[in-house]
């Protein structure tokens, strides 16, 4: 028997984010029968139609905002050395711009829910005039804070990643609004795209998490030769860790229900940087478990919950040292 194939050539026009009506299938083959040789080519198109865009609330005010964000940030960047901000600051302005940039790739986009991505420019902004660090920052901090709460009120009522989506730009804004003035260690680099599994994240994982996290904590909290100020930051995340539980508990169906057996894998710290690592290492672990819950859940009083932790749990991380994130919640 002998075989032959025939290689047909093809070519995709567009770019990357263009939709594509339809795929051409191209199959190469040989054909043959004892004693007989041929070549055969079969070209096949399959219909193929994009899914449609997930349902995301109207923002018309958001590109503006977002302009205007990056205004008050270039301007503190552009008056770093008369204004005397320190390298710290500049790296998390600059960081911070192309985080915005990247949510105005997606919110500007068809399909914001699913990340998909547009070069659509943010419209102009109108001239920063501010003449002091301290007043551009401040203007920055109020317009971070309204973000916030208009991701937040945005997050509540939507589902799945769309829910995530707002949840997500809600926990970014109210940390940057909190912490770009000062300047931040890490700067992440997160964008991945990956989607979040929308039946992973359990209510009872949640409570799970609240668990360990509350055995970080007071681990850390042990730690010899912290500060009053660093015991005060401990102590203060290890009460909203409980207080946490205690809501995730109230908003469950079942008031008594109790988190499924879990391991410890943990060694108490031994300074600063231990207690301080091991507090990154507890809201690193937790910010995809809500992230998760908050797009898995059906249950608006339980979404409220997740979008304050999810929020709380990305500013602590930022505050112990850890990556400052432009998406955080979604699975990295």
């Amino acid at each position: 028997m002998r075989l032959c194939g025939a290689v047909v050539g093809s070519s995709l026009t567009g770019s990357v984010g263009a939709v594509i009506g339809r795929r051409a299938l191209l199959i190469g083959g040989a054909l043959g029968l004892t004693g007989m040789a041929g070549c055969g080519v079969v070209n096949v198109t399959l219909p193929w139609n994009p899914p449609s865009p997930l349902p995301v609330a109207a923002a018309p005010d958001l590109p503006g905002q977002l302009a205007r964000a990056r205004a008050l940030a270039d301007h503190l960047i552009d008056h770093a050395e008369a204004w005397t901000l320190s390298a710290r600051q500049v790296a998390s302005l600059r960081w911070f711009a192309k985080a915005v940039d990247a949510h105005a790739r997606v919110l500007l986009s068809s399909d914001p829910a699913r990340r998909q991505q547009v070069t659509t420019p943010l419209p102009s902004a109108k001239k920063v005039t501010t003449a002091t660090a301290k007043a551009t920052y401040a203007a920055l901090t109020a317009l971070l804070a309204t973000l916030a709460a208009e991701h937040r009120a945005r997050a509540l009522p939507a589902e799945g990643e769309a829910a995530l989506l707002w949840a997500s730009l809600a926990a970014f804004s109210s940390t940057m609004a909190t912490r770009l003035s000062v300047g931040f260690a890490k700067r992440g680099d997160d964008d991945t795209g990956l989607t979040p599994d929308l039946t992973a994240t359990t209510r009872e994982k949640v409570l799970a998490m609240c668990l360990q996290a509350a055995y970080s904590y007071e681990l850390a909290i042990a730690a010899p030769s912290l500060t009053a100020d660093d015991q005060h930051l401990l102590q203060q995340r290890l009460r909203a860790w409980r207080t946490l539980r205690e809501n995730v508990l109230a908003v469950g169906s079942e008031a008594s229900a109790g988190p499924p057996p879990i391991g410890y894998d943990l060694r108490p710290a031994r300074n600063r940087a231990g207690a301080f690592a091991l507090a990154v290492q507890t809201e690193t672990a937790a910010l995809p478990i809500f992230g998760g819950w908050v797009a898995g859940t059906a249950v608006k009083s339980e979404r409220s919950v997740g979008v304050g932790a999810l929020a709380g749990a990305n500013t602590a991380l930022v505050r112990f040292g850890g990556n400052a994130l432009r998406w955080p919640g979604w699975p990295a």
